[in-house]
């Protein structure tokens, strides 16, 4: 029996297991230094690219969630070394 995935299934796989993974780190983070009020911020920065590849899924649109989480977690730690 040949199994294959698609590749739209595979890409949607990979984002939302990166998506869970990074948020769960995120969390991690803010909880040890007691902030986790700023969790919003990774939320909303998984939420807009996850968003954008269900409009249009495509490979720009995917690429997105790297650099949007990345921005997301820079403000978390800006955040965090201001206000700590």
């Amino acid at each position: 029996m040949n199994i294959t995935v698609n590749a739209f299934v595979l890409a949607w796989a990979l984002l939302l297991v990166f998506a869970a993974f990074n948020n769960y780190i995120i969390y991690r983070l803010l909880r040890e230094r007691n902030r986790a009020e700023l969790m919003w911020i990774g939320v909303v920065a998984t939420i807009v690219p996850v968003g954008l590849f269900a409009l249009w899924p495509g490979a720009l649109t995917l690429m997105s969630f790297p650099l949007i989480q990345s921005i997301g977690m820079l403000v978390i730690m800006r955040l965090v070394q201001r206000q700590g």
